[in-house]
């Protein structure tokens, strides 16, 4: 199934999906891997609470996701996608139930627009 995740890097936030998060079981933690030998991003639901995972909150009401702080992996992108420092960046994926993962293309990041940013802030599903 298709879903999206969001990278803020001006202040090291992910946006990701609420479908993402439901497809993979809504677990209570994910985290994420990076592939070396290509531009692929997994986000696996992980069953414990230690220095890769993150924590997933309850989403509630009309909210489209979740988001969460994450300097080293926003720039461990950033450096090695050649990313622009105060952009923000969406990318598609696609989710696997019976694995329990998101997988994202990185090679397919789209630039998001500030206009697009700042209609998201008014609807309250984006916090700057």
């Amino acid at each position: 199934m298709d879903t999206f995740i969001s990278f803020y890097l001006s202040n090291y936030r992910i946006h990701i999906f609420r479908r993402a998060i439901a497809d993979i079981g809504n677990p209570k933690y994910i985290r994420f891997l990076v592939r070396d030998e290509g531009p692929s991003l997994l986000m696996e639901a992980y069953e414990k609470q230690d220095f890769q995972s993150h924590r997933v909150r309850g989403m509630f009401g009309e909210r489209t996701g979740m988001e969460i702080s994450s300097q080293p992996l926003c720039t461990l992108l950033k450096n090695r996608l050649k990313w622009d420092e105060g952009k923000s960046y969406r990318i598609s994926g696609k989710t696997y139930p019976a694995q329990h993962v998101a997988v994202f293309d990185l090679s397919k990041a789209e630039l998001i627009s500030d206009h697009e940013k700042d209609d998201l802030q008014k609807e309250g599903e984006l916090k700057l």
